[in-house]
């Protein structure tokens, strides 16, 4: 069962001129964390609604959340019928859609689904991020500078607390605690990276090579466990090729049906019946993707005056915009925030926000903001409306985009089935 009827609700009550806002209350990828702890009994805060529940027995002693980067619920609808998986799925789970969080993008998500915090608590905002502690843009996943070196090499002794505000406890600390086994499944090039390290914190992690790798850790993971157990496993393949051929190339649906087939062959057909009566399959993303034509996409250097608007770091040079493409976050002069909405709104068709309006909005999430996310805030988000608006970097090339507020960047699934119910 796909729960469309959610999605048509989500845009009555959150779509507005084409933007859609986060639904952190109710329907929310920051929920889903929560939500799995809830299944093992332990000590909650907000979950998703009873309903994304709907006809699936959760009586069981093993959970996988298998998060599909990039893969949103309008894609799934459209591509559903195409792939065998993901039409079973459908068929004997339920298929809720949920808003992501903003920025719609991975480092904000996946940081998110780790440690329970919405974006405005654990402060990491977009792939580029300024800390002004440093004078220093960084990409933060990958925790380097914009030249590529490695911030801990050209910063000695930085961590990974330096990128985000970790909670008391992960997810998986959590999971611990009440006898529940955590094991998180992900690209061995990133399982040891500072933010892995911090995020997975109380997690087994298991590093894979290619996407069979990956469904037999998860399938042996299953069988081996001796008591309760919650298997996160991350698969970024489908975003990567988003972002280089776009969400209606043969690539794309190539990679699609190789992502979902090697889930059935790997993980439902080969698991052992008694581990796949007591197990719930998850199926989830971060966000969806928007097709932009990289002939229209916007060249920032392009728009005059843009620079001096912005404030100086200690070599005199404005601080670039950071955030991502479709997600621009801007550090602005004092008293020169209007003088730079009024400019960037004359030339593009975007939406923004000063501070106190996407404070007043509950943007980056409806909680306290903590003072990671106080120190590194915006001064001015600006989010096009369906263009990707960046820098001569090769960003602009990029077909499939995210990290802004259209229900194709904001709408993702929360698919849910017994393993055994797909056998």
């Amino acid at each position: 069962m796909r729960q469309d009827d959610v999605a048509a609700d989500l845009r009555d009550r959150f779509l507005g001129d084409g933007f859609l806002f986060p639904d952190y209350a109710d329907y929310s990828f920051a929920n889903v964390p929560n939500t799995i702890l809830s299944l093992f009994d332990a000590p909650t805060h907000r979950t998703l609604p009873n309903d994304v529940f709907a006809g699936v027995e959760t009586d069981v002693e093993n959970v996988v959340v298998v998060l599909v980067d990039g893969f949103g619920y309008e894609q799934w609808a459209r591509d559903q019928h195409k792939h065998g998986f993901l039409d079973s799925l459908t068929e004997q789970g339920t298929v809720t859609p949920l808003t992501s969080t903003y920025p719609s993008e991975t480092s904000a998500a996946i940081t998110t689904v780790s440690t329970g915090t919405q974006p405005v608590e654990h402060g990491l905002l977009g792939w580029f991020q300024y800390y002004e502690e440093l004078s220093e843009v960084l990409l933060t996943l990958p925790f380097s500078t914009l030249d590529g070196e490695y911030a801990p090499e050209k910063f000695d002794g930085l961590d990974g607390r330096f990128l985000f505000s970790p909670p008391e406890q992960t997810v998986y600390e959590r999971a611990r605690e009440v006898g529940v086994t955590p094991t998180v499944v992900m690209p061995e090039r990133i399982s040891r990276s500072e933010h892995s390290k911090l995020a997975m914190a109380g997690a087994d992690v298991s590093g894979y090579g290619d996407l069979a790798h990956m469904g037999r850790l998860v399938r042996k993971t299953l069988e081996s466990a001796a008591g309760p157990s919650y298997t996160y496993a991350y698969v970024p393949h489908v975003d990567g090729v988003s972002h280089q051929h776009g969400t209606k190339s043969p690539e794309y649906e190539k990679m699609v049906s190789k992502v979902t087939g090697h889930i059935q062959r790997e993980l439902v057909e080969r698991v052992a019946p008694e581990v796949a009566a007591n197990t719930l399959l998850v199926v989830t993303a971060d966000h969806g993707h928007l097709d932009t034509d990289p002939e229209t996409n916007v060249d920032l250097d392009t728009i005059d005056g843009l620079g001096e608007h912005l404030k100086r770091g200690p070599d005199g040079e404005p601080i670039p915009a950071v955030g991502s493409g479709r997600n621009l976050q801007f550090h602005v002069r004092e008293r020169h925030v209007e003088s730079l909405r009024e400019l960037l709104e004359a030339k593009l068709d975007m939406l923004t926000f000063d501070r106190e309006e996407y404070t007043a909005r509950g943007l980056f999430g409806d909680r306290d903001p903590s003072a990671h996310f106080e120190a590194h805030a915006p001064d001015l988000v600006a989010v096009p409306r369906n263009k990707l608006v960046w820098y001569d970097d090769g960003e602009l090339d990029q077909i499939g985009s995210h990290g802004g507020l259209t229900p194709d960047e904001m709408l993702c699934p929360f698919a849910i089935c017994r393993l055994s119910d797909l056998q």
